[in-house]
């Protein structure tokens, strides 16, 4: 007697495929993004130092 062998193919559109590697790839960033954070800089001054910032210029609105 022989084995009858039954074979399903389920084939997807290209856009179906992209969509679910884009899900896939959000996913992963999504877990790993924690560790591969920028951590926040933190300066040291000097007692008593100070930061003077200076900012020059205007803001212009033409539909205004």
């Amino acid at each position: 007697m022989t084995e009858r062998l039954i074979k399903h193919e389920v084939k997807l559109q290209k856009s179906v495929i992209i969509i679910l590697g884009v899900l896939a790839l959000g996913v992963c960033a999504n877990a790993f993004g924690p560790a591969l954070g920028v951590k926040d800089a933190m300066a040291q001054l000097a007692d008593g130092a100070r930061i003077h910032v200076f900012h020059g210029g205007y803001i212009k609105c033409d539909s205004c």
